[in-house]
């Protein structure tokens, strides 16, 4: 038996470039009070087994799949089914019509109490759907592969979809597990967990939200360029020097411990002089505050070498120097910004 669950988590990103982050519970039983992107675990008797017929499922489209099978539908059906629980959207897909459409309870009154119906029951997810109002899961790009750190007493598996979205969409969060939902820009999340107001992001969902901010497109297929599928584990540092401040490190950073990738490594303490951040040398690391817990995050890269694996999610066989180009040109050539 594995020491983690699997789960599936919905990034949804308007052409405004927006993204919905919904606040957990303060007293949730993980990460509380964090901002998080929706999502939740698989439940294997149910999304296992979902008619692919009431889905516009393309294999071809296939991504990560954790071991699960062949494909990666019963991850798209979980991140679907805990995305219209947790914030009231329900993904369809009229096969005659061949549109994709997210309902709410604003167009459906009868979703309220469906919504209900599959919180006590995940069973009865495949009942809202028919042959010609499928559930859409092709719109959901994987993007993204992370196990919580070994240090973590509660640990899960996720593979992060990418939803594009034409516009931001109401949202009806789950009372019992959230208390606020947010439709905003990555840089002001980012912003906000860094200027004192002290708004907590785990390290997952504050990686992909730079990565996102770098994103000047919300084309799927430009989407699919960035999907990774190398498992990002985590190992957490505490620095002895520096009480309240955690360091999270990545791989490729020199203090990495690379055949431990998978598995992850207990908590350790390290001195200043052991984290060194000299110019020579690779880092690929997250530091945050542990009062209030995720807040104060700063992502350090530098040094990177080109990999023929992509855990420095933000290139490709990039050299450091193609890289400062290539983001230089975004810079340079971004059609608009509201940040």
């Amino acid at each position: 038996m594995l020491p983690w669950r699997i789960a599936a988590t919905t990034i949804l990103r308007s052409d405004a470039f927006d993204v919905l982050m919904l606040r957990r519970g303060a007293t949730a039983k993980f990460m509380p009070n964090s901002f998080v992107f929706p999502g939740g675990i698989l439940e294997p008797e149910f999304d296992l087994v979902f008619p692919e017929s009431k889905t516009n499922y393309n294999s071809e489209s296939s991504g990560i799949t954790l071991g699960l099978g062949e494909t990666d539908l019963p991850l798209r059906v979980a991140a679907a089914r805990e995305l219209f629980e947790e914030a009231g959207l329900l993904l369809t897909y009229d096969a005659h019509t061949r549109e994709c459409r997210v309902v709410t309870s604003e167009n459906d009154r009868s979703l309220i109490d469906w919504r209900e119906k599959v919180k006590k029951d995940p069973a009865a997810f495949r009942d809202l759907f028919s042959l010609r109002t499928m559930l859409d899961v092709n719109s959901l790009v994987p993007w993204s592969n992370w196990l919580t750190p070994a240090s973590y007493k509660r640990r899960f598996d996720t593979v992060f979809f990418v939803i594009p979205l034409k516009e931001s969409s109401a949202i009806e969060f789950c009372e019992k597990e959230m208390q606020g939902s947010t439709w905003d820009l990555p840089s002001k999340f980012i912003e906000k967990s860094c200027n004192g107001e002290n708004l907590a992001l785990p390290p997952p969902q504050f990686y992909e939200l730079a990565r996102l901010k770098l994103m000047n497109s919300n084309d799927p297929e430009k989407l699919r360029k960035m999907t990774n599928s190398f498992k990002i584990c985590p190992q957490v540092v505490l620095n002895s020097e520096a009480p309240g401040i955690r360091t999270t490190l990545l791989p490729g950073d020199h203090l990495f411990d690379f055949e431990k990738r998978f598995t992850g490594t207990e908590l350790k303490t390290m001195r200043n002089e052991d984290l060194r951040t000299d110019k020579d040398l690779p880092i690929h690391r997250i530091t945050f505050s542990e009062d209030p817990i995720y807040t104060n995050l700063e992502l350090h890269i530098s040094n990177l070498e080109k990999m023929d694996t992509k855990p420095h999610l933000f290139s490709w066989l990039e050299s450091v120097d193609e890289q400062r180009k290539r983001l230089l040109a975004e810079v340079l050539h971004k059609p608009r910004s509201r940040e």
